[in-house]
């Protein structure tokens, strides 16, 4: 039976619950915590899909301790999973949280058990990601540390989610300061972060992950992140909130763990990998102008549909 508890947030997915329980069984977790966003007042469909999300959980199995924060009211995303993960937290020291759309291999609950435990009081740690979007798989060591904090499918403290502040008081200050100036590579990506935590800020952007990735560099805090890549995103779709497209991120496909671990020996930013992140997952260069006009032209010749279903969802940042 696996020990390290477990935080599922749910919504209106029945389908890919499923698929994420038939993980579980074969680690057979003896905690699990359910938070569940409460179903759209517009949208007819949901209390249907929300009422046969949450009965999935009444007979898993297998014995275990469930707890329950389920919602009547539709939150939305940043306020639903920062209440669901702040009441996890509440209850446990450390856990794993999984969305309903990430769906991790068999390694992924190792690693993070392997890491939460090692990783416990160094606060320099903020978080474990179950992520790698190098479209490689590191020969070297085991995993490295990065300051990009991806969260389909990870694990984190309590200690460290003390950090997070989701509406980003401190925001408006803190981008004129010499700090926040000097912590990237290039201009690029300043200017890209600052106008996604700008819009996020401003509650143009309606994500409760922006805000945890702004809080642990504002701690200087990193994120552990596997040498190869163990969490299938599969919420890509048209109904999706953010994830509308079907690029190469659908396509990353899960490896398992080397059965002999080399750790860092420093705690230290792999710059080389974050660079390629930001280049080639971010891809930030094409949401600054006057790069965004040539992006635009290209995804709207190449890709039509993509760019309306933007559109409707406001992606277009």
């Amino acid at each position: 039976m696996y020990k390290i508890p477990i935080l599922i947030l749910v919504f209106n997915r029945p389908k890919n619950i499923l698929k994420i329980i038939k993980i579980l069984e074969k680690i057979k977790p003896s905690k699990i915590y359910i938070s569940a966003d409460g179903p759209r007042h517009n949208k007819t469909n949901d209390i249907k899909l929300c009422q046969e999300t949450k009965d999935i959980f009444l007979d898993l199995g297998w014995k275990c301790s469930i707890k329950k924060n389920y919602l009547n009211k539709n939150l939305g995303c940043r306020e639903a999973v920062s209440n669901g993960i702040t009441w996890f937290f509440k209850n446990e020291k450390y856990g794993i949280i999984l969305e309903d759309d990430c769906l991790p291999n068999l390694d992924f609950f190792k690693f993070c058990k392997i890491n939460l435990l090692k990783y416990m009081n160094t606060s320099q740690i903020g978080c474990i990601t179950g992520n790698n979007f190098q479209k490689k798989i590191g020969k070297n060591e085991t995993y490295y540390f990065s300051k990009y904090s991806h969260c389909w499918g990870w694990a984190t403290w309590a200690r460290a989610w003390k950090v997070y502040k989701k509406d980003l008081g401190f925001w408006p200050t803190y981008k004129l300061s010499k700090k926040w100036k000097n912590y990237f590579l290039n201009k690029i990506e300043q200017r890209y972060w600052t106008k996604i935590f700008n819009n996020t800020h401003n509650r143009k952007i309606d994500s409760w992950a922006y805000p945890w990735s702004l809080c642990l560099w504002k701690k200087n805090m990193l994120t552990i992140t596997p040498s190869m890549n163990l969490v299938r995103n599969i919420g890509f779709g048209e109904e999706a909130t953010h994830t509308v497209t079907n690029y190469d991120d659908q396509k990353y496909k899960t490896n398992n763990l080397p059965k002999i671990w080399i750790h860092p020996k420093k705690i230290v930013i792999n710059t080389k990998n974050d660079e390629f992140i930001f280049k080639n997952h971010f891809k930030g260069k094409n949401y600054i102008w006057p790069y965004r006009f040539f992006y635009l032209i290209t995804l709207f010749i190449t890709s039509p549909k993509t760019f309306f279903l933007k559109l409707r969802n406001n992606l277009s940042i």
